[in-house]
């Protein structure tokens, strides 16, 4: 039996948020081999459009009904959270350590539907037989009720993240972007009453996020060999997890690390399995990428796309060596970029956009 420390907190603020989860994302990696998981269940306060980790973020507007951006950890959707919906990371030394010791025995399109079954198994013990239709949403009777993502660091660990839709759903999204994003910079599928739904509108009455967090302890006890320990952040931790988000996620910084660029005159865009991919990019001399950023929906490991982008660099501008590079660094067992099919979908798209 594994110790996992549990950590339920109400109303955090988005940039804690980030910090505490950077923070634990170390700490597992230091912890002893008893105790080196952690599950976190928490909410956001008010209306949130979250971004997934690499969408471009659109320009800030000083008139937005109070609906508020944030950038997530780990790449997927864009995504309403804020009240009504309820957030889960689960963190742990590696991606596969639930399972075995070895970092590389779950592949990376297996990671997602393990450690989703946990919410599935809550789920259906209250009675709403949730499933996981594969990709990144879980759905009932074929409606969103929430969505899954992952990001490991460069240490390996592993951050499981879900947002779950509690007493408000994801038809949200069209309203959110319309007022933070009316420019269009991120591209989303507009997702309707009729596609989605939630756990209050399920059980025909609403959970607190503690009766939500109970929900998710239990449903994860039964499927994995866990016992669950009430964690609250000690003064030291917190400390810590300020010192995080004050030197690496100062939130201007965070939210805008990728944003439009006018210097980037090239562009592509693609629809993928998961949902949009795109590549903005310069040339040198016509002949080389001078700079790359991607951006979308896709799911990836935050230091295989920072590899990409840098390997690219006046790399030339032909599919064949474009390809080369992308397929020897996601070739690597330690690195995934999900949603596009297959990899050759990076250079296929960078090369529509040479033309841009």
């Amino acid at each position: 039996m594994q110790a996992i420390d549990f950590i339920v907190e109400p109303d955090v603020g988005a940039s804690w948020s980030l910090a505490a989860d950077r923070h634990l994302m170390r700490a597992v990696q230091r912890a002893s081999r008893t105790r080196n998981a952690v599950m976190r269940v928490y909410s956001f306060a008010g209306d949130v459009l979250a971004l997934g980790r690499y969408h471009l973020a659109p320009a800030a507007r000083a008139a937005t009904d109070g609906i508020a951006l944030h950038r997530r950890q780990c790449g997927g959707r864009a995504l309403p959270f804020g009240d009504g919906f309820v957030g889960l990371s689960l963190i742990l030394p590696h991606r596969s350590a639930l399972y075995s010791s070895d970092p590389n025995a779950l592949a990376p399109y297996q990671v997602l539907n393990r450690y989703v079954r946990g919410i599935l198994e809550g789920y259906r013990a209250i009675g709403v037989h949730a499933f996981y239709p594969g990709r990144d949403f879980i759905t009932v009777d074929g409606r969103i009720l929430g969505a899954v993502s992952f990001e490991t660091d460069e240490h390996g660990a592993l951050l499981f993240e879900a947002l779950l839709a509690n007493t408000r759903d994801f038809s949200l999204l069209p309203h959110f972007l319309e007022v933070v994003d009316p420019s269009g910079t991120v591209k989303a599928e507009m997702l309707t009453s009729e596609g989605t739904t939630c756990l209050a509108h399920e059980l025909g009455e609403s959970l607190s996020l503690r009766e939500v967090a109970e929900v998710l302890q239990r449903g994860y006890t039964k499927q994995f060999p866990l016992a669950f320990e009430p964690h609250e952040f000690s003064l030291l931790e917190s400390q810590a997890i300020h010192a995080v988000g004050a030197h690496e996620l100062q939130p201007e910084a965070w939210l805008y690390q990728r944003r439009p660029r006018s210097d980037l005159d090239h562009s592509a865009t693609a629809w993928m399995p998961l949902g949009v991919f795109e590549a903005h990019f310069s040339l040198e001399q016509e002949r080389f990428l001078k700079e790359l950023i991607v951006s979308g929906d896709f799911i990836a490991n935050s230091p295989a796309i920072a590899r990409l982008e840098h390997e690219l660099r006046l790399c030339p501008a032909e599919w064949r060596v474009i390809d080369a590079v992308a397929s020897a660094i996601f070739s690597q067992p330690e690195n995934f970029i999900l949603g596009l099919g297959k990899v050759r979908a990076i250079a296929d798209t960078i090369v529509r956009g040479l033309s841009g």
